[in-house]
């Protein structure tokens, strides 16, 4: 309990105002407009990806491999995503991460709702179920995905000053899914998000993502430079050069994406003790038994 009346002067005048409800409101809608309002994007460009949780070694970077190409479209209607790239030789210095990839590799990834699946070259479409969430997050932490899911979510914004100029907080958590705090510059820019969600190694990992370098394109801002890092180490490194607004997004899940079901089965290994597969990381649970 503040006894001081100065004191609370004086903390109302040095704290940074943060903005709940309609203002909040008010003031992502500014953004969303600034950056040009839209229910679907494509995106292309080229650069680097990292094979993340694949190092040779604890400690080590994850292994880094080209992009020749990479294009992504968005709806964030339904919501769904798909990336198709071709994906270069890896870093010949490189270690871990499968390699070597061949060279000119093409591979396909969606999500659509609560299904996922890829494609590798001309090869088979798999089911992806354990990466649902990982890639509906990637969907949500693009600059225009950010704002959408700021405003759905209740969001508070909060002023802040770096080197001199001004920047507002945007912070928000998607229940059960991952949690963002963003920086939003003095153009109502989207240039900087960290956020964290689960992974199945790692646990709680923060993904830090920096978009820089925004251009017009057709009326929509978008960021030509795209890094990212998780896990501590970077993940993407991408220069954008075309970016289409409201483009078709018609990512349809095949049928054998939609029919799929994931099977999990329990061997018992000891009493109490029981061996879980069936999906992407194998687990063991330990129950206790009573003794009555």
């Amino acid at each position: 309990m503040w006894k001081n009346p100065l004191l609370v002067l004086v903390a109302f005048v040095i704290a940074p105002h943060l903005g709940y409800g309609q203002e909040a409101k008010t003031e992502l809608d500014t953004v969303s407009k600034a950056m040009g309002e839209v229910k679907s994007l494509q995106y292309s460009g080229s650069g680097a990806f990292f094979s993340l949780g694949q190092s040779f070694a604890p400690g080590e970077p994850w292994p880094r491999f080209g992009l020749k190409s990479y294009i992504r479209t968005i709806d964030y209607e339904t919501p769904a995503m798909q990336d198709e790239v071709v994906r270069a030789e890896g870093d010949p210095v490189a270690r871990g991460g499968g390699l070597p990839i061949p060279g000119g590799q093409r591979l396909t990834t969606a999500v659509s709702g609560t299904l996922a699946w890829g494609q590798l070259g001309d090869g088979p479409v798999n089911p992806a179920p354990a990466v649902v969430g990982d890639r509906l997050y990637q969907l949500w932490i693009t600059p225009h995905g950010l704002i959408r899911a700021a405003l759905k979510y209740n969001a508070t914004i909060q002023a802040q000053e770096e080197g001199g100029t001004k920047k507002t907080a945007v912070s928000f958590m998607v229940p059960g899914q991952f949690k963002v705090k963003a920086v939003v510059n003095d153009k109502n820019l989207v240039e900087k998000v960290e956020s964290w969600n689960t992974n199945p190694v790692l646990g709680d990992m923060l993904t830090e993502t920096v978009y820089a370098d925004y251009k017009d394109f057709g009326g929509v801002q978008f960021p030509t430079k795209i890094t990212q890092k998780q896990g501590g180490f970077p993940t993407l490194d991408l220069t954008i050069n075309e970016v289409t607004a409201n483009a078709p997004a018609n990512i349809q899940p095949p049928d054998n994406v939609r029919q799929a079901s994931v099977k999990v089965q329990a061997d018992k290994v000891a009493d109490g003790v029981w061996y879980l597969t069936g999906g992407t990381h194998q687990r063991s649970l330990r129950h206790k038994v009573s003794s009555k």
